[in-house]
Formats: structure tokens, C-alpha cells, sequence
């Protein structure tokens, strides 16, 4: 054993100083971006096919009614490297449920996401509009999910234009930001907001984005194993 770590020690001190820097680097600048309330026929394969031309992850939090409907999105995520994540069953806002509902919402969740996919393995929740309790943060740990946030939100969903979008995402990112984005949206805003239903500003806005970013020595990275806690993730 010490033999090996020896080995593994020498040949890391072997690589150029060049090459050191520049995973220093790489890991210093990681961003992630994420996608809520799909998946969607019309939005998440447009923007699947973005992220295929530029070779990137995105982890997508989709709802369990859409993910029922459309479990070859599902799998068309996790068969390109997408991680596939729990945004609750039906966009409630949970913090108004009770605790049986909340549970359901979670755990039926994961059964679908799981029998689109057997074996898959879901890693996150996020609460809908962002609302946690510490009620749903315990329920979410039980589950073995971990409640993540985000820290950089350019309001895609209420389709702002597609400059402010892009504008907002580069004023405000940082080294490890969790970039929220939406390739659809919750059920019960299909009607009451359907002039916001269209996710076309935001698969417009991506490329931009995402070129930029690059040009700035940002990595677009698949989210990292995070320590267990009950407190909502919002930065990597």
C-alpha cells in the first residue's frame, strides 16, 4: 500500500508544473448547471441537444407527473451523461402540505424516476420555488436525498428576454455557482401563467451562456458528492 501511494506521489510531482496549474485551476472554476420542472417534449430535447454539441452535464430536476409521461427523457438524460434529479411529484408548495403529502411527493418521486431507469440512484431534491422547512429537509434525508438551492437564478421561468438571461448568469457566477435554469414548467402554471409556459428565451440563452463561460475559463461540471446535512446546498 505505502508502495503504491508512493507511486501515485511521484508521479503527480512528475507532472509539469504546467499541467498542475491548470487542474488547480479547473477545480477552482467549476460551475453547474441545473434544470427544473421537466421533462418537457418540446423544451428538454432542444436543450439536451445543446448540451450534446458542446459535450457538457446538466443535472435536471424533474417532476414526477412529467417524468411518468415521458420516461424516455428520462432515459435519453442518463443515457448522454445527465444526472436526473427529485423536484417532487407535482410542483406543491410543501411548506403548505402535510407531512404524509410531503413524504408521497418525495418518495413517489423516486419510484418513477426509478422505474424509468432501474438502479439509477437519485442523489438530490430540490423544494419547489425554492421553500424549505426544516420538516422537509429531515423528510428529504430520510428519502437519502440531498436538498440542494441554487445560487445564481436568472428568472428564465418568467422569460425576462433572452440578454437579460445570459447578462444575469455572467454578472453573477462565481467559481462553484449552481446555475437554475427550466426546461418546463410546474402543471398548475400551465394555465394560470401559460404565457410563460414557452422555455424558447432559455435554449436560446444557453449557447450563449455556456460560450461564454468557457471564454472565461469556467468548467461546466456534473455535481460533486456533497457531506450529509440538513441544510439546503447552494454552492459547490
Amino acid at each position: 500500500m505505502a508502495e503504491k501511494v508512493c507511486r501515485e506521489t511521484s508521479r503527480r510531482l512528475s507532472c509539469p508544473p504546467e499541467i498542475r496549474e491548470r487542474d488547480a485551476r479547473v477545480k477552482r472554476r467549476k460551475v453547474f448547471l441545473t434544470f427544473d420542472d421537466g421533462p418537457n417534449p418540446i423544451w428538454t430535447p432542444k436543450i439536451l441537444d445543446i448540451l450534446g454539441q458542446f459535450q457538457l452535464p446538466g443535472t435536471f430536476f424533474v417532476l414526477g407527473v412529467y417524468a411518468a409521461e415521458h420516461p424516455d427523457l428520462v432515459r435519453r438524460m442518463i443515457s448522454e451523461g445527465h444526472e436526473v434529479a427529485n423536484h417532487t411529484m407535482t410542483h406543491s408548495d410543501l411548506s403548505k402540505c402535510a407531512p404524509d403529502m410531503v413524504r408521497r411527493e418525495i418518495l413517489d418521486t423516486n419510484a418513477i424516476i426509478d422505474k424509468a431507469s432501474p438502479g439509477l440512484g437519485v442523489r438530490f431534491l430540490r423544494a419547489p420555488y425554492g421553500v424549505w422547512t426544516p420538516e422537509l429537509c429531515v423528510e428529504a434525508q430520510k428519502a437519502g436525498l440531498t436538498p440542494l438551492h441554487w445560487s445564481v437564478d436568472p428568472q428564465d421561468w418568467s422569460c425576462p428576454g433572452v440578454d437579460p438571461i445570459v447578462d444575469t448568469v455572467l454578472a453573477t457566477v462565481q467559481p462553484g455557482s449552481i446555475v437554475l435554469l427550466h426546461d418546463g414548467s410546474p402543471p398548475n402554471e400551465l394555465v394560470s401563467r401559460a404565457c410563460t409556459a414557452s422555455r424558447e428565451q432559455t435554449v436560446m440563452a444557453l449557447p450563449r451562456m455556456i460560450s461564454t463561460l468557457k471564454e472565461r475559463d469556467f468548467v461546466i461540471s456534473s455535481l460533486p458528492n456533497f457531506p450529509r446535512q440538513t441544510d439546503p446546498v447552494r454552492t459547490a
